[in-house]
């Protein structure tokens, strides 16, 4: 039976009022983090929960599903469940219900303040599965599943709870999980793709995972949205909500949307072929300033990693070096904007400048090998038997529906690489 069209938004991991530690900590050790800065970040959690309400209303969604990990702790913040209640509000006032559970950072046993949530909103129950009808008019057009944690860390697999009820015209399960053990993540309500997909829902709304992911498509469609704002340097690029259109025939389409006021991004930036410190310098602010305007301009925390071999290693490691280039290239960037882009750090990767020909020529197992590159660049025979040696991989019946037979260009690119590895692995001198 279905539903009718409907539409609704599934966000998770709002985590309101992420202190982002480390840029706290480093203006406790006295490091200078312009006060604009800051402030966004120490905001920039309930900018993206206000840009899913936002979503929400303009698009007049039917519902929307919030998948745990609501608050960053457990003992959730004065000011967090005051902003989380006023979007709420927003969202009731525009008629739009909202269904929550608590994950394993709001989990039920953390103190919360005695504050009211309007009755379109239901949270849902830690000690069962507990199911919610939507209504349109009075006829129901979808069902809503869901379960909180009643603490921090939930070992049993949650999706064994689940059960669609009868008669319920489009079937929708909340879960804050980790399908799969998805590295990265605590191994909290574990469970596997086959456990949710013999369910009998539509629809799995999961949270925890703070990348976005489809890991079905459809049949049912089993989706984590990601966190609508990252909270450090590792959970970098575009962050949002996904926004879930249904067909009349159940058939379903997800399409992502950001929200994230500020991005992480890392950069990496290769010093091969780079003579001065000036063009490094100048090389580094192109790469963080295209950054910025591949984000449409939007504010920026941003950290460099330096690597490859080249000339300038030899200044890169001297002392306070690093520090020196993070100050010069932060009064080069625009900080103080409101759309700023600061300069996180600068980290040091990279390589003495090496002569690959020198080197072939020593008595060495590096010299050999490189001595045999060469040798294979202009000899047929070497050529023919390195291309039989491939032929194994690119015959094989799994490997080799990823590889294609190289060209000679192509055969001569993979020995530049071979001979670069092999001295970043072989090769112990300095200059």
């Amino acid at each position: 039976m279905g539903s009718g069209s409907l539409t609704f938004v599934h966000a998770a991991d709002l985590h309101l009022d992420s202190q982002f530690k480390g840029l706290e900590r480093t203006v406790a050790g006295g490091g200078e983090i312009p006060e604009n800065v800051l402030r966004r970040l120490r905001n920039s959690s309930f900018e993206a929960f206000n840009n899913i309400v936002d979503l929400c209303i303009n698009k007049k969604i039917d519902f929307l599903l919030l998948a745990g990990d609501i608050y960053d702790v457990a003992d959730k913040s004065l000011r967090a469940q005051l902003r989380f209640r006023d979007g709420l509000v927003r969202l009731a006032d525009a008629g739009i219900p909202a269904f929550v559970v608590h994950g394993n950072h709001d989990h039920c046993a953390g103190w919360r303040a005695e504050i009211k949530l309007p009755e379109t909103v239901h949270v849902f129950s830690d000690r069962e599965v507990e199911s919610r009808p939507v209504l349109r008019g009075g006829r129901e057009i979808a069902g809503v599943s869901g379960i909180s944690y009643p603490g921090r860390a939930v070992v049993e697999n949650y999706a064994g709870r689940f059960a669609r009820g009868a008669g319920v015209p489009f079937a929708v399960a909340l879960l804050h999980c980790n399908v799969g053990g998805i590295k990265g993540h605590e191994n909290y309500a574990p469970c596997g793709l086959d456990d949710l997909m013999q369910k009998g829902f539509d629809y799995w709304a999961l949270g925890h995972v703070h990348n976005r992911a489809v890991l079905n498509p459809a049949g049912p469609c089993v989706a984590y949205p990601g966190c609508p704002q990252g909270r450090h340097p590792r959970e970098t690029g575009e962050k949002g909500c996904l926004l879930v259109h249904v067909t009349e025939n159940n058939n379903i389409s997800v399409e992502f949307f950001p929200t994230a006021p500020v991005r992480w991004e890392s950069v990496a930036v290769s010093i091969e072929g780079i003579a001065d410190d000036l063009t490094l310098l100048e090389t580094i602010e192109d790469r963080l300033l295209r950054f910025r305007t591949a984000a449409g301009g939007k504010p920026i925390v941003a950290r460099v990693l330096l690597n490859g071999r080249g000339f300038l290693h030899r200044n890169l490691v001297r002392v306070s070096y690093a520090e020196n280039l993070v100050q010069e290239l932060r009064n080069r960037l625009p900080a103080e904007e409101e759309d700023f882009l600061w300069l996180d750090s600068v980290r040091v990767a990279t390589s003495a400048e090496v002569d690959k020909n020198e080197l072939s020529g020593t008595d060495t197992l590096l010299g050999d090998f490189l001595s045999l590159i060469k040798e294979a660049r202009v000899d047929r025979d070497l050529k023919t038997e390195l291309r039989k040696t491939l032929s194994v991989l690119i015959e094989h019946p799994r490997a080799g529906r990823y590889l294609t037979e190289p060209d000679d260009d192509e055969l001569g690119e993979l020995l530049e690489s071979a001979g670069d590895l092999a001295v970043d692995l072989l090769w112990d001198g300095e200059e």
